[in-house]
């Protein structure tokens, strides 16, 4: 009787596994890449005098890998491939992220010249993206480059954590422009609500009383991990919002953000058992 009861509980708790596992949802990378060689002004900066240029080619490249949802709930398949749909073609959306701004955003996006008489699928805006990117030469116009490297972007999406409740996406790259002294980097975190079909702000996973004693422990680590640079006592939430992941809250900064290029994009992760208090119960609801 008991190895029926044991078996029995089994059978329950696998159930119970493929049912979230099916609840979750599965995405497919999708890469696009492209370059071209345009006709450029190749400045030379190395004499006393002003600086010289002759006209040469530069190499330019386009390298975008995202994703796309292939299985999962429906309506959480829809709302999220939409997203990535208008990430790639126009980036972050401003405002609230939820099933009725994606959806008018998408059609805005659908309604575009560029995109007229095609199927808005995440190829499609990739390639349409990528041509527009790598447009022709001007031979009336030539760019200026410090060197033989145009215009450069690359750019990924990729998953961080995925759950039958919740969704992280990262993104990260740069955006290279010719003559530029360096590229300018990005990396950001994305969670979505996938019970309410919506992205989550910092209002949205922590309480009102709870964010100023959130704030103190990001800048505690951030004093410590970063003391080299004289952080200002003034530093706030970064301008992106935080991320639910596997070992905590994550926090990230842009470049430039709280301090110098050389300090990169500083990151914090705090882990639940700090900040689980000071979450909503709506974020909480997310966590079990």
């Amino acid at each position: 009787m008991k190895a029926r009861v044991l078996t029995m509980a089994m059978l329950l708790i696998t159930a119970a596994t493929c049912m979230a596992q099916q609840n979750k949802l599965e995405f497919q990378t999708v890469v696009y890449k492209d370059s071209l060689y345009r006709t450029v002004k190749l400045m030379d900066y190395s004499g006393d005098q002003e600086p010289t240029y002759a006209i040469g080619k530069a190499r330019e490249d386009y390298s975008v890998s995202t994703l796309k949802v292939v299985g999962g709930p429906a309506e959480a398949m829809e709302f999220l491939n939409q997203w990535l749909i208008i990430d790639a073609a126009e980036g972050a959306m401003d405002g609230p992220v939820n099933t009725k701004t994606v959806k008018q955003k998408f059609n805005e996006v659908k309604a575009k010249p560029e995109f007229a008489g095609k199927p808005l699928d995440i190829n499609t805006v990739l390639r349409v993206k990528a041509s527009q990117f790598l447009s022709p030469d001007d031979p009336d116009n030539p760019e200026e480059a410090w060197g033989e490297i145009g215009n450069q972007i690359f750019a990924s999406v990729i998953v961080n954590t995925n759950t039958p409740n919740y969704v992280t996406l990262y993104s990260d790259g740069y955006d290279y422009p010719s003559g530029a002294a360096h590229g300018m980097p990005w990396s950001i975190y994305f969670t979505f609500d996938l019970k309410n079909k919506r992205l989550l702000t910092l209002d949205d996973i922590f309480t009102k009383a709870g964010k100023s004693k959130v704030l103190q422990m990001v800048k505690k680590e951030l004093r410590d991990e970063y003391s080299e640079f004289g952080l200002s006592s003034e530093i706030g939430f970064p301008g992106n919002d935080p991320a639910l992941t596997e070992k905590g809250v994550v926090f990230t900064y842009g470049a430039y953000e709280i301090g110098p290029y050389a300090m990169g994009m500083p990151e914090v992760c705090l882990p639940y058992s700090k900040v689980k208090q000071y979450m909503t119960p709506q974020a909480k609801a997310l966590l079990k």
